[in-house]
């Protein structure tokens, strides 16, 4: 039997309410203006290409369509240990705390559910990586252009209105920082 997953529940300050939710139940009278949290975590490599992963067709929601890494920060955690663990999970890779950037937080994407954008900065070798069947069918590398005409998940919408953003900082950070520190053990 799958384990029930609990989350805590925020209000639109990002104030814990002393509340939490299970996975798939309804909500409840006065947590109307409650949210969850949960993290998109955009992988980028050296040549500022974004990895991408195709839901699985078998998943509840946005079957088919294409994503970042993400998934919601469990009872426990803070929004890191959630882009370790999910990027662990989905494609079987371990990131360094080190590798990874708030972007932006508290971005509202619908009712009940508040994300916090992160970008990882690594090269990793597609040949590499493990994913988890049950929640991705595919991964590539795409460019930003690409990446704008894609068929994306709800839950990562906003990108389109982003991407170009995250590209340039990415970019900015790369060229000034990271050239020297890329990591490309993966």
């Amino acid at each position: 039997m799958e384990e029930v997953k609990v989350y805590r529940l925020i209000d639109g300050k990002r104030v814990e309410t002393g509340k939490t939710y299970k996975r798939d139940s309804t909500w409840n009278k006065g947590e109307e203006d409650c949210y969850i949290v949960g993290v998109n975590n955009w992988i980028v490599n050296s040549q500022g290409q974004f990895l991408m992963q195709r839901r699985s067709l078998t998943k509840k929601n946005n079957p088919g369509k294409w994503s970042s890494t993400n998934g919601l920060i469990q009872l426990g955690e803070n929004n890191y240990d959630t882009v370790q663990r999910e990027t662990k999970e989905e494609l079987g890779i371990e990131i360094n705390r080190e590798q990874i950037f708030l972007f932006k937080e508290n971005h509202v994407v619908g009712n009940h559910l508040m994300v916090d954008i992160f970008v990882t900065y690594t090269d990793i070798d597609l040949e590499k990586i493990t994913i988890q069947e049950s929640e991705v069918d595919k991964i590539c590398f795409v460019s930003l252009n690409e990446l704008l005409n894609l068929e994306i998940s709800t839950t990562c919408s906003y990108i389109k209105g982003f991407a170009p953003k995250i590209y340039s900082e990415v970019i900015k950070h790369y060229n000034l920082e990271l050239k020297n520190n890329f990591r490309k053990d993966i």
